[in-house]
């Protein structure tokens, strides 16, 4: 199936946003304190997902929309067992 090519060009103008929002998670990585660098991490490992995905779908190319696809899967899943620690430990 082939994506019409006005939706390209709207998921190459989101995989630019989602480039902006990572600049902004790194700087929060350099700032963050050790205990929040971890969250940071995950949040970087999140865009990073996204834009993968977004390129890989704008592009139409198929293996890089996958490994974004497994990626978000991979930071959906550490931020689930870091909200399950928080809460056992509360």
């Amino acid at each position: 199936m082939e994506i019409p090519t006005a939706f390209r060009w709207v998921l190459l103008a989101l995989a630019v946003l989602q480039l902006v929002s990572l600049l902004a998670v790194l700087r929060r990585l350099r700032a963050a304190e050790p205990a929040q660098r971890v969250d940071a991490r995950i949040d970087v490992l999140d865009s990073v997902s996204g834009f993968l995905l977004l390129a890989g779908l704008g592009f139409a190319h198929l293996p890089v929309g996958v490994v974004g696809l497994a990626l978000m899967g991979l930071a959906i899943l550490l931020k689930g067992v870091r909200f399950l620690q928080a809460r056992r430990s509360a």
